[in-house]
């Protein structure tokens, strides 16, 4: 049993740190540092990893059974589940913030192309403004 609870303990280890990359995540989404983000989605898809394999170091553990009957295991259980619920909850709010960047980011790209050449300005199959700047430069006529 003693093996099961440190597997337990260090899933929730792991989860307080995927809490805490996802926390750094949003904060590096909101001041648009790009690099921060790079570094944090490596991390974060370590962590991933890693909570998937104690995940299934955990379901292949002979005492298993338990992880319901122990009150030390519930308790621990109880509390990563929660964490777990935190995690998903705070990388839905960035999945909006990302959303919201690129939308943001689409409708300044449509305005510059619009005060670049107004002229030349065509729209895609996706209703995207697009710049052409050779539209008619190879005409003969």
């Amino acid at each position: 049993m003693t093996e099961l609870l440190e597997l337990v303990e260090l899933q929730f280890a792991q989860l307080t740190s995927l809490k805490d990359i996802v926390l750094k995540e949003k904060t590096a989404l909101a001041e648009q540092d790009a690099d921060t983000l790079l570094a944090l989605a490596s991390s974060k898809s370590h962590c991933l990893g890693e909570l998937s394999t104690n995940d299934q170091r955990i379901a292949a553990h002979p005492d298993k059974a338990l992880l319901g009957s122990v009150p030390e295991l519930s308790q621990k259980i109880a509390s990563a589940k929660h964490l777990l619920a935190e995690c998903q909850q705070l990388n839905e709010q960035n999945a909006a913030l990302i959303e919201l960047s690129l939308a943001s980011l689409n409708r300044f790209s449509q305005a510059l192309q619009v005060s670049r050449n107004a002229t030349s300005l065509t729209y895609n199959d996706k209703g995207r403004t697009s710049t052409i700047s050779s539209l008619g430069n190879k005409l003969k006529a």
